[in-house]
């Protein structure tokens, strides 16, 4: 069993493929693996295949970031091989040396090994844009990213079950950069891509799925991570 298996659904990113296992071999203490997700029709997919190295890869039909991560996802849940899981995009790099080791103690420490910690991206502080999550509430709530979306607001929404259910620690001093093209701009080795463009035509149904969640299932995930903690044992869940 790994400590974290870190999910990345990437397209037309080879050189951000090869950014993020540079970064994650440099800094990773704990037994992290990768699990990246390549769509078929990607013109830039053997590049990437051949970036991700010895990392674990899936290729199938084109899907989002939202699909890719609850399939993979699912796929180590029910093969038991991962402590936790984490949702990264191919636009992250860690900074901070054993970035994943502070992650996961802040679980073990704050939330009885059970829980929700999130990085300092430099973006955003509000909500997880990455983030890792103990297996067992994956397995509990039967996915990782917001269902019904497609890409935006899955962060939000780890936010919100975190929150709801006492088991979310920001780690300000943990750093995982969000390359995003919009915060590094001035960098020219981070460009808007088809990429980024494609995921903004979903912007509004996303959000229109997320603001459905809130009135209509979150209060009952919420219920199913307190309940899944307190199954296992957890102090105060």
């Amino acid at each position: 069993m790994a400590d974290l298996w870190l999910l990345v659904p990437s397209r037309g990113r080879p050189a951000s493929v090869e950014r993020l296992v540079r970064s994650c071999a440099l800094t990773c203490t704990m037994d992290t693996r990768i699990h990246f997700a390549f769509d078929d029709d990607d013109p830039e997919r053997e590049e990437s295949i051949k970036a991700a190295g010895h990392h674990r890869y899936t290729v199938g039909p084109r899907n989002g970031l939202t699909g890719w991560t609850n399939e993979l996802a699912m796929r180590h849940v029910k093969r038991g091989d991962a402590r936790a899981l984490g949702s990264f995009g191919d636009d992250h790099m860690p900074v901070t040396q054993g970035w994943d080791s502070l992650l996961l103690a802040a679980i073990d420490k704050n939330h009885g090994g059970v829980g929700m910690a999130y990085p300092n991206d430099l973006v955003r502080t509000d909500i997880p844009e990455a983030v890792v999550i103990s297996a067992p509430i994956v397995a509990g709530l039967g996915w990782m990213a917001l269902p019904g979306t497609h890409h935006w607001c899955i962060d939000d929404a780890w936010r919100d079950l975190g929150v709801g259910a006492g088991c979310l620690t920001f780690c300000e001093t943990v750093t995982v950069e969000h390359r995003h093209w919009f915060k590094w701009a001035p960098d020219p080795t981070v460009k808007y891509d088809s990429t980024y463009a494609d995921a903004g035509k979903r912007l509004a149904d996303d959000r229109n799925a997320y603001r459905k969640w809130r009135l209509t299932g979150m209060r009952q995930d919420i219920a199913k991570v307190r309940a899944i903690r307190a199954g296992l044992g957890v102090s105060g869940a």
